[in-house]
C-alpha cells in the first residue's frame, strides 16, 4: 500500500526532497548558500542578455528594430551584473524575498489545514500528521513576517527549518495519510463496471 502511494506521489516526493535539501543548506551555511544562488542567477541573466544582443545583430535590421533584443539583452546583463557584484547587499538588505516566501508558506498552511479538516470528514487515522504540518507553516510564516531578529542571517536560518520542518512532515503525511488513495479509487471503478454490464444485459 506504502509502495503504491510513493509512486501515485513520486514527483510529489522528489519536490520535497529536495526542499529538504535547500532547508539543510539554509541551516548549515545560509549566507553562502544564498549567495551562490543569487549569483548563478546573474552569470544566467549576463549569459542570456549576451545571447539576446549576438541575436540582434544576426538578425536583419527591420525585424531585430522590431524586437528590441538589444534593449532586453543590455538589460538582462547589467541585471546580472548587479546580482553578481551586489549579492552581499542583497542578502542583507533585500528581505522583501523573504516576505515572500513567508506569505506563500502561509498560504500553504492555510491550505494544509483544510487538508487536515478533510481527512477528519473522511475518518481518517493520523489526520494529525496534517494537522502539525500546517500548524508548523502557520507559525513559521508568522515569524518570518513579524521578524522579532535583528540578524537577518537567524532569519534566513529560520526559513532553513521551515523547510525542512515542513518537508519531512508533508513527506510524512503524504505517504501515511493521503486524502485520496488507490483503494478509494477501485470501488469506484468496480461499481461503474458493474453498471456498465447491466446496461449492456439490459440492451
Amino acid at each position: 500500500m506504502i509502495l503504491k502511494t510513493i509512486k501515485l506521489n513520486l514527483p510529489t516526493l522528489v519536490l520535497l526532497i529536495i526542499e529538504a535539501a535547500v532547508g539543510v543548506l539554509l541551516l548549515v551555511n545560509p549566507i553562502g548558500f544564498t549567495s551562490v544562488i543569487i549569483r548563478a542567477i546573474g552569470i544566467g541573466l549576463v549569459v542570456l542578455g549576451i545571447v539576446c544582443c549576438i541575436n540582434y545583430f544576426r538578425t536583419q535590421a527591420q525585424e531585430a528594430a522590431a524586437s528590441g533584443m538589444l534593449f532586453i539583452g543590455i538589460i538582462l546583463a547589467l541585471l546580472g551584473a548587479f546580482l553578481i557584484t551586489r549579492t552581499q547587499w542583497l542578502i542583507t538588505t533585500f528581505t522583501v524575498i523573504l516576505a515572500v516566501y513567508a506569505i506563500m508558506i502561509l498560504l500553504l498552511g492555510v491550505l494544509k489545514l483544510q487538508w487536515t479538516v478533510d481527512l477528519v470528514r473522511m475518518k481518517r487515522e493520523k489526520w494529525g500528521m496534517a494537522g502539525i504540518s500546517a500548524l508548523i507553516a502557520i507559525i513559521f510564516a508568522v515569524l518570518i513576517l513579524w521578524n522579532p531578529f535583528k540578524s537577518t542571517e537567524i532569519l534566513w536560518k529560520l526559513a532553513g527549518a521551515g523547510l525542512v520542518a515542513q518537508s519531512v512532515f508533508d513527506i510524512i503525511v503524504l505517504i501515511f495519510c493521503p486524502r485520496v488513495v488507490a483503494k478509494d479509487v477501485r470501488p469506484r471503478e468496480k461499481k461503474s463496471d458493474k453498471n456498465e454490464k447491466s446496461e449492456e444485459a439490459e440492451e
